[in-house]
């Protein structure tokens, strides 16, 4: 099969929903949760972690003003949970009545965590990084928390995002070692 017959191009603008599903993470800066899927680890030692923010939103302001934010990535139990926060907007709703989520106060910084989450991290706002329509979130990760006896890989279901409202799982992970 040649390429032009197996292989469809696209315009060079935004990129393409749904062909790579990500991680869904639920961020809280402050008192306000919010829905990501594009992040990142990006160094080991020190370890710090990266968050795309989209700028014209609640978030991106309340990220100005704070010194911290926290990483929550929640089971797939709590997928109806983590989209409606990612649709809504925290200075017009409060996300924490809607959803029923229990926000809990970080142990080292000011902003929020969510109970329940399998994996947490409480960062330090290292730097904003602008462009165009998103920003650049780096993080210090100053303590990490796990939901003790629920991050085996074949016990976890985390949520991931393939763009346009569709969400799926990895059902049954499995170790592969190259011989």
């Amino acid at each position: 099969m040649e390429f032009e017959e197996a292989y469809v191009s696209l315009p060079e603008e935004g990129y393409t929903y749904g062909y790579v599903p990500r991680p869904v993470a639920v961020v809280c800066v402050k008192d306000n949760p919010f829905t990501v899927s594009h992040h990142t680890p990006i160094n080991r030692n020190p370890f710090l972690y990266a968050v795309s923010v989209q700028k014209d939103n609640y978030s991106y302001q309340l990220l100005q003003q704070s010194e911290d934010f926290t990483v929550n990535f929640l089971p797939y139990e709590f997928l109806k949970e983590a989209h409606l926060i990612g649709k809504t907007h925290g200075n017009e709703v409060n996300k924490w009545e809607l959803t029923k989520l229990k926000p809990i106060k970080g142990k080292s910084v000011e902003s929020f965590m969510i109970l329940g989450s399998l994996l947490i991290y409480e960062c330090k706002k290292i730097e904003v990084l602008d462009f165009p329509d998103h920003a650049l979130l780096l993080g210090l990760v100053v303590q990490k928390h796990y939901l003790r006896g629920k991050l085996k890989p074949k016990k976890v279901r985390y949520i991931l995002f393939h763009g346009k409202n569709f969400y799926s799982t990895h059902i049954k992970p499995k170790r592969h070692t190259l011989k």
